[in-house]
């Protein structure tokens, strides 16, 4: 919004060097009802300002005036631009995030349940060492944790989204409060 308002004010500035730029003729007629000793005066004055060596004075304003017009408005768009990659890249977080949350929930936690249930039974009938089943154990909840880590930075990614573009019901609801 900052960066707005000052491309308007230098659009402002820059019109008014090309106003001050063309001559402003004027016409003055003034009438005088003066005392019983004098008679009544009417008078008359044009006046036409004589724009000396235009090229390095009101030329070089309006060019500067503009120049400022074409940084600001560079500024403008360049946080455009910042912003709209900003959002790009939370957008791609959040749905590659989303991906990585059904594939854990689908296809690594299930595996590595299988795994340690395949180790217990191993365990069971002998076949497989108690370190080997609590390291499948291990594995289940390091899954379970890399998952719920993938999901809390997904959820962060969602959060950060909706802060920068909020809901309508919640937009409302703060216009309506003084």
């Amino acid at each position: 919004m900052v960066l707005k308002a000052r491309v308007d004010a230098a659009q402002t500035d820059s019109r008014l060097a090309e106003a001050n730029r063309r001559s402003d003729w004027s016409v003055e007629v003034m009438y005088s009802q003066r005392g019983s000793a004098y008679s009544n005066m009417l008078s008359v004055g044009v006046s036409i300002p004589l724009q000396w060596d235009r090229a390095n004075r009101q030329d070089r304003e309006l060019a500067a005036k503009l120049s400022m017009v074409d940084e600001a408005r560079a500024k403008y768009e360049d946080m455009l631009r910042s912003h709209e990659a900003e959002v790009r890249g939370l957008l791609n977080d959040w749905q590659t995030g989303k991906s990585r949350v059904v594939r854990h929930r689908d296809q690594l936690i299930p595996l590595a349940e299988q795994r340690t249930q395949a180790a217990l039974t191993g365990y069971r009938t002998g076949k497989v060492d108690l370190a080997a089943a609590l390291s499948a154990r291990r594995d289940e909840i390091d899954a379970r944790m890399q998952a719920l880590t993938v999901e809390m930075e997904t959820a962060k990614s969602w959060a950060q989204l909706n802060f920068l573009s909020p809901s309508d019901s919640l937009a409302t609801s703060r216009q309506e409060k003084p």
